[in-house]
């Protein structure tokens, strides 16, 4: 059982839609100390989606994110997921659905450019992080400007 199921089941059968609270109610919540990391950094409490920490996975696997984070105050906000209601999250998606994330981040529409772009990709990254692992270096790699939206 993980550690964060309690919360998780808290939440679950929480009527609102929306909890504020202390560090304090969340540990009454989970029967135990947070980790020294929940009280330093943001990080530990994102959602991201995925694989990610138990904590996380906890709050999302019953359709709740966090939000409005205060350190100093040691408070947060949990808020019903309603962009993606009843959704568990999962590392395993269809097909189409990456297809079409991938092709909403690069822009590019057709499947099968697509597909080859995004296995130079994965060829590109696996090569160089076996190079790092044996301990070279990618003096003659180019990385192409970032583009930034204006604000």
């Amino acid at each position: 059982m993980s550690r964060y199921e309690r919360l998780a089941e808290y939440l679950s059968n929480h009527k609102g839609d929306a909890w504020d609270a202390s560090f304090a109610e969340i540990e009454s919540k989970i029967g135990s100390a947070l980790p020294p990391s929940a009280y330093k950094y943001p990080a530990w409490w994102a959602n991201q989606a995925g694989a990610g920490h138990s904590q996380t996975r906890g709050w999302r696997s019953v359709g709740w994110r966090t939000s409005k984070l205060d350190l100093e105050r040691r408070r947060v906000r949990f808020e019903r997921d309603r962009a993606r209601p009843g959704r568990v999250p999962s590392p395993v998606e269809s097909e189409q659905d990456l297809l079409q994330r991938a092709s909403e981040l690069s822009g590019i529409e057709d499947q099968g450019l697509l597909i080859r772009e995004a296995l130079r990709a994965l060829i590109a990254r696996e090569a160089g992080a076996r190079l790092i692992r044996l301990g070279g270096t990618m003096p003659d790699l180019r990385v192409p400007p970032r583009e930034r939206p204006e604000a």
